[in-house]
């Protein structure tokens, strides 16, 4: 576990996932969904290993105030990539540096196995994540149309790029 201080001066650990952290992911992150269905969602999510994804949180104290999940790309033309998902930090949290923070401990651990790139990607009409990730450093490469669907909604995907020695930095 990593303490870090944050742009106002308050702390935070970050630290990998366990099965400890879905309850307060659940209601601290995820309201309306069980701690059960955060368990299962992310064992499943986790089960390739370390070597291909690593997922952390973001504590303030005992409670999650933000999870972060790379995601190594599985082709071998790709494996020099990881993708950056699930990156959610608490409405009372934001723009401290928190995503930044973690994105920066998943980047170290797969740098030091040859990942080159870093890829996120957000919704749309998501500004709010967009210009988050233009702040950490991300370029947008581009943006599939009806990328992400949510039941029979669907919405563009704005995708985004840095190369990770500027993330690890």
């Amino acid at each position: 576990m990593a303490e870090y201080e944050l742009k106002d001066g308050s702390r935070i650990h970050i630290e990998p996932y366990e099965n400890r952290h879905a309850e307060s992911i659940a209601n601290d992150l995820f309201g309306g969904m069980s701690a059960e269905e955060v368990k299962l969602g992310r064992d499943g999510l986790i089960a390739p290993g370390p070597d291909e994804v690593l997922s952390v949180c973001a504590l303030s104290g005992f409670k999650v105030v933000g999870v972060c999940t790379g995601v190594r790309k599985k082709w071998i033309g790709e494996r020099h990539r990881i993708e950056m998902v699930q990156v959610v930090v608490a409405e009372d949290f934001q723009r401290l540096g928190i995503a930044r923070l973690m994105m920066k401990v998943i980047a170290v651990h797969f740098a030091e196995i040859g990942v080159e790139m870093v890829q996120v990607s957000a919704e749309g009409s998501n500004e709010k994540a967009t210009a988050s990730y233009k702040r950490i450093g991300f370029k947008e490469f581009g943006v599939l149309e009806r990328g992400l669907r949510h039941g029979n909604q669907y919405a563009n995907e704005v995708m985004m790029w840095m190369k990770i020695e500027d993330l690890v930095g």
